[in-house]
């Protein structure tokens, strides 16, 4: 079963696909949202399991969950800055470039042109 992948010749210009700032933030607020729930998830029944296998009392359980937010919103800091940043490129028709894994590199980061 052999399939050729299409490619155009020339990339299409910015203007003609732009799902402009609507798309855009409705884009990164989708990918920051499932950041949440999946790590939150992931991480409070890694939590769960791992005191109830070690036999931790629930107030220390609380406390490492509480404590265990902090990556969760680091992450989904990150997340939201990067997907913003590769939609504006996108919207300009550029391509996409290597993640940088920095908190505040995308915040500060001004649109590429």
């Amino acid at each position: 079963m052999d399939q050729e992948i299409i490619r155009p010749q020339a990339a299409p210009s910015g203007g003609c696909h732009s799902i402009g700032i609507i798309g855009c933030l409705m884009s990164a607020i989708g990918v920051t949202l499932m950041t949440i729930t999946m790590l939150g998830s992931a991480l409070a029944a890694s939590i769960w399991a791992f005191s109830q296998l070690f036999g931790l009392p629930d107030p220390l359980m609380k406390v490492i969950m509480a404590l265990g937010v902090i990556p969760v919103v680091i992450a989904a800091i990150w997340t939201a800055g990067r997907a913003w940043h590769i939609e504006r490129r996108l919207e300009e028709g550029h391509d996409v470039d290597p993640p940088v894994f920095s908190l505040t590199y995308y915040l500060k980061r001004a649109p590429s042109r």
